[in-house]
């Protein structure tokens, strides 16, 4: 099959990314703690990394600076947003509280008013990274709480993580990126679960009728996998284990890696509609 004209790679496959966390590097003698007008409610202000194009991050991907740029500075809502200090992030990505359940596309994609714990504005590429004034939610909410009290009261320095839709580029020539971003969503503010305790998180303990659902699913979303040369090739080059293989979400393989990194990969209509075939079969659906 010909590449297409974007295409250098015919393995290159399109994926949903959220990356886990990048250390705020935040220096706690320049940390404002500012007063809302509105209540007198506490709120902060710091400069934070969102963003690092030094080379592979923990999970092997590597982004190009340049490809980041020109996205976010050619994209109009990114620019609106920011013209009216609207550009939000949520307290963590948004994941279902449900094991089984799943968002919709709209839900990934568009962050969440009620979910708000920051704004972002100020950003700038400096060097190798990407940074920005942050801004948390002062607002009298759940997140927005929780943020300031872990921040001035507990002493905690936040984490960023990237939201994104890109490409993922199998077997990128040594030193260069292997991820080409499409769309920037926004930065997240997230914590680093350990491995034991991401693999604790998604073990059942009991057995029930929506628990075997999940590891069917699993195991079918292995089996897609297997049969497709692209996925085959995509988890090879990015060292994708068969545990990291999560199940299947609207039609695209998920992976949960062991940093707490996520991953939506579309698969090819043919194993899609053997997938189809086979969940139809076993009454899933």
């Amino acid at each position: 099959m010909p590449l297409k004209s974007t295409q250098t790679n015919k393995y290159e496959t399109a994926c949903f990314v959220q990356e886990a966390g990048v250390g705020a590097n935040m220096d706690r003698g320049t940390l404002k703690i500012l007063k809302n007008k509105s209540d007198g409610r506490p709120y902060c202000k710091f400069d934070s990394v969102l963003w690092s194009f030094a080379g592979k991050n923990r999970m092997g991907r590597f982004y190009d600076i340049n490809n980041a740029k020109a996205c976010i500075n050619n994209d109009t809502r990114i620019q609106k947003l920011k013209s009216i200090n609207k550009w939000r992030g949520e307290l963590n990505h948004p994941n279902p509280d449900i094991k089984g359940q799943e968002f919709n596309s709209i839900r990934m994609t568009i962050p969440e008013q009620t979910r708000t714990s920051h704004f972002i504005n100020k950003d700038r590429f400096d060097g190798l990274q990407y940074k920005a004034e942050i801004t948390t939610n002062g607002a009298n909410t759940e997140c927005g709480n929780q943020v300031n009290w872990e921040i001035i009261d507990n002493g905690s320095v936040p984490d960023f993580s990237v939201r994104l839709m890109g490409i993922m580029i199998p077997n990128a020539p040594m030193g260069r990126p292997n991820m080409r971003v499409n769309r920037v969503i926004t930065f997240d503010m997230v914590d680093f679960p350990s491995h034991e305790d991401a693999e604790a998180d998604i073990k059942p303990v009991q057995e029930s009728a929506d628990i075997c659902k999940i590891i069917f699913l699993q195991d079918l979303a292995k089996y897609c996998v297997e049969q497709s040369e692209n996925l085959r090739c995509v988890c090879e080059s990015f060292e994708i284990t068969p545990e990291e293989v999560y199940g299947i979400r609207d039609g695209s393989i998920e992976i949960h890696q062991r940093d707490s990194s996520k991953i939506l990969i579309p698969m090819e209509k043919q194993i899609r509609r053997e997938a189809i075939s086979i969940i139809l079969g076993k009454g899933i659906l």
